[in-house]
């Protein structure tokens, strides 16, 4: 039963901090004085670089994965990008009532392609 209390807690850690990951990086490159743009693949395109990058310096400081457990390794790679997407989706709707100019609908993307880059370098190269 402890194995699986100390399974469940990693998961949620590692799951966490994916998550809320992208959030630091948003805030600040959010204009409200801009117009977003309607396209934004190129966009999602470095977003998901990014997360690359940062799951690879993640991997050169932190070789381990707190997720020790298989089936729960790839649940988060399902549950973490659309995670972070619906989180950073509804935080840009509130903050779109004072800010009309912000565009949930691309932060969802930008957010998913984000965790989506993370989650998959940090699942291939990360040690169990």
């Amino acid at each position: 039963m402890e194995e699986i209390l100390v399974a469940i807690l990693q998961a949620l850690f590692e799951f966490i901090l994916e998550v809320l990951s992208y959030g630091t990086f948003d805030w600040p490159s959010s204009s409200k004085d801009r117009p977003e743009p309607e396209s934004i693949a190129g966009r999602c395109v470095l977003w998901f670089m990014g997360g690359c990058i940062l799951a690879g310096l993640s991997v050169l400081a932190f070789n381990h994965t707190f997720i020790h457990w298989p089936p729960l390794r790839m649940a988060n790679l399902v549950v973490a990008p659309v995670t972070s997407a619906l989180l950073s989706q509804t935080i840009a709707r509130h903050r779109a009532k004072n800010h009309p100019l912000i565009v949930p609908r691309n932060h969802f993307w930008q957010s998913f392609w984000f965790t989506l880059g993370l989650v998959i370098i940090r699942f291939t190269y990360a040690v169990r």
